[in-house]
């Protein structure tokens, strides 16, 4: 399957790379990396999530989490977020 980022997913990857930068520049793109790898082996095969729904999305079982809708042709990722945040379906 394809694999697509909404812009909230890609703003997520920015914001771990600088997070992870400020004190180890040279982590900082490898977890990136390793993120996107994820995502691609999501689109190869979508039911690793631990958890899916009716509507075809699931979260990915790691300390970081991918959470993904699976579409027709195309899975898209929504978020990814370190497992301590809060995650943003659960509000303020």
């Amino acid at each position: 399957m394809k694999l697509g980022f909404e812009r909230g997913a890609l703003a997520d990857l920015n914001e771990i790379f600088a997070y992870i930068a400020q004190n180890n520049p040279e982590d900082a793109p490898k977890l990136v990396a390793r993120i996107e790898k994820a995502a691609a082996r999501i689109a190869e095969t979508h039911t690793l999530a631990r958890r899916q729904t009716s509507q075809g999305s699931g979260v990915f079982p790691s300390a970081i989490l991918i959470v993904y809708e699976v579409g027709t042709d195309q899975v898209i990722i929504h978020y990814v977020r370190h497992g301590a945040r809060r995650r943003p379906w659960e509000g303020e």
